[in-house]
């Protein structure tokens, strides 16, 4: 517990509790405009904990070379105030979009500590993104059981054809064409098969999200040694939880193959993981969840396939089939878990977030 709320009473404590459950970035400044107060949804925000904010100079926050705003605001003198749509760039180099409000304590006079809400509005726009995952997923796997059906029951007609007829040649050169006839059929029901993904219920077991990567990272180096470095940044203080270990492995080789496929030459593959606080995927508030950042150094996904990319057959590689990124979000969607993406031409971060509370 940060030192402010070391002195709290019963009730003020509940006050703060109750702010780390808001979608809101809430700080305290004192006189000297340092941090008093950060809550959860802050800590997020500045991805910093709060042990190392409280006491920061409020503009360390953010970035020297562009000076926010709200800097600037602040600086003027304690005003009630709010703005709307401005441009924060982060210490950390990030830039985001929000809403911030003013609100000086007491009397305005430069003695005053002032409280600062910060609302980033990237996730209003990520709340309708992940809705409309959702909404895209179970349609297009609506569409796929039904067109597997249809396409299924000719193919098992076919096969059972091809081994009828096998058995009745004596030609082994035309035994030859049936056997191509079945391989074939085989082929596309296995296409099929990816096409919608894995069944079944999870099964569900306390895992290491780190053993997980550390696994896949395995895998990775064992095909390309050479052409591919992988990185780590791990927060170890995430702990276990309970999740379906062979879909998730699935789900996390699907996207780190899909970032090595896009280097071209030599390049990293960056596993980053973190814990946030307080987010919401889909319509339910989780307090906590793991996100698992994998991130290329490749050639970056077209604007126009960012909308579309999680469909099925999507793929802007020549031999790609567009079916591990939908079976991906597929797997994370079963766990609760939503999958982000952010694209330049200095390449791609697929974020993977997964709720940490029990389902």
């Amino acid at each position: 517990m940060p030192a402010s709320r070391a002195t709290s009473t019963l009730a003020d404590d509940f006050a703060w509790r109750t702010l780390d459950t808001l979608n809101s970035a809430i700080l305290r400044v004192d006189r000297a405009r340092r941090v008093t107060y950060i809550n959860a949804t802050g800590e997020a925000l500045f991805e910093v904990g709060a042990a190392n904010l409280v006491g920061r100079e409020f503009e360390r926050l953010f970035s020297p070379v562009e000076p926010s705003s709200i800097v600037a605001r602040l600086a003027a003198g304690p005003v009630a105030l709010t703005e709307r749509e401005a441009v924060m760039t982060l210490a950390n180099g990030k830039s985001i979009l929000a809403d911030y409000s003013i609100y000086p304590f007491g009397e305005v006079t430069a003695e005053d500590e002032i409280l600062i809400e910060i609302r980033p509005l990237e996730r209003h726009a990520q709340f309708a993104q992940d809705e409309l995952n959702q909404l895209q997923q179970q349609a297009t796997q609506q569409l796929a059981r039904a067109l597997a059906h249809e396409i299924n029951n000719p193919l098992g007609g076919i096969r059972g054809a091809a081994q009828l007829l096998q058995r009745e040649l004596e030609d082994p050169g035309l035994v030859e064409y049936t056997e191509v006839v079945i391989s074939e059929v085989d082929r596309l029901r296995a296409l099929i098969g990816g096409m919608l993904g894995p069944s079944g219920g999870l099964r569900r077991e306390r895992i290491s999200v780190h053993e997980l990567l550390e696994h896949i990272r395995k895998i990775l180096l064992a095909a390309e040694p050479e052409r591919i470095r992988i990185l780590r940044d791990y927060d170890p203080s995430i702990p276990e939880f309970e999740a379906d270990r062979d879909l998730l492995i699935q789900a996390f080789l699907n996207i780190a193959r899909n970032a090595v496929q896009a280097i071209d030459g030599r390049g990293d593959v960056t596993f980053r993981t973190r814990v946030g606080r307080s987010f919401t995927i889909g319509t339910r508030l989780h307090r906590l969840v793991v996100q698992v950042d994998i991130a290329d150094t490749g050639r970056g996904i077209p604007a126009e396939m960012s909308e579309t990319i999680f469909l099925p057959m999507i793929t802007d590689k020549p031999d790609g089939s567009g079916l591990g990124l939908p079976i991906a979000q597929e797997i994370i969607s079963r766990h609760g878990g939503t999958i982000q993406l952010q694209s330049t031409a200095a390449g791609t971060t697929f974020s993977t977030i997964l709720p940490l509370d029990k389902p």
